[in-house]
């Protein structure tokens, strides 16, 4: 799975529209594939939407989204988690461990 994390620094940004870069992050089984940053401060908020969906994105974790913004996201089979808060590469291991967990149960 393609994760997008709109970054501020090491921190998930406030704002989906107004980061400046975000993480893109290779997961596969649960682990971490690669991981690489790409700058967003001159793209509008739809060049940014253009470019995750160009760039293969599954999910975006975000703090805040336009609601537009989110539909549109989700329209695209895109997977939208906002309210996000903190180190972005945290909340994704956490993001990560629940899966393999909720999948081992399912077993």
């Amino acid at each position: 799975m393609k994760v997008a994390i709109p970054m501020f620094k090491d921190r998930i940004s406030p704002l989906f529209s107004t980061a400046p870069e975000a993480l893109l992050v290779q997961t596969e089984g649960g682990r971490v594939c690669g991981s690489w940053k790409i700058n967003l401060a001159r793209l509008s908020p739809t060049e940014r939407r253009v470019k995750f969906l160009g760039l293969g994105i599954e999910a975006l974790f975000c703090g805040g989204i336009d609601e537009a913004t989110r539909r549109w996201f989700e329209r695209q089979g895109i997977h939208v988690e906002d309210n996000r808060m903190g180190n972005a590469m945290e909340i994704l291991e956490r993001h990560l461990y629940a899966s393999c967990s909720e999948r081992l149960n399912e077993t």
